[in-house]
């Protein structure tokens, strides 16, 4: 079995936090398959945003790369699962891609949650 088929068994994200850790992860299932820090600034809100998210990929001063949503989220400390294509910039554009859909993911799962403990 391929790992593309093993990743594609599971959800496109899973989110989630370790213990004694104050960030959050998050792990993408498909291509670009990766595993990041998920931290919150200052601008973070609950609401959801009223336009798409449409963040941008750039490197910390390690020079590893790093992603800012520009809605308070922001992804690091990346750890990829598949190889790099020889171009650079659709491997970048292809990780901003899925950094934007797992940010706007992460609006709707603290959507999710304020909707699931409103019911009880």
């Amino acid at each position: 079995m391929t790992k593309a088929a093993i990743f594609n068994k599971y959800p496109v994200f899973i989110h989630g936090e370790a213990r004694g850790e104050n960030d959050e992860f998050i792990l993408h299932c498909r291509y670009p398959r990766f595993l990041a820090r998920r931290s919150f600034d200052e601008t973070f809100s609950d609401g959801l945003p009223s336009a798409p998210i449409n963040g941008e990929i750039g490197r910390t001063q390690k020079g590893q790369l790093a992603y800012d949503s520009g809605v308070g989220i922001w992804f690091s400390d990346f750890i990829f699962f598949d190889g790099r294509p020889s171009d650079e910039a659709e491997f970048v554009e292809a990780l901003r891609e899925a950094c934007n859909r797992a940010a706007a993911d992460t609006f709707a799962l603290d959507d999710d949650t304020e909707t699931v403990m409103g019911d009880i």
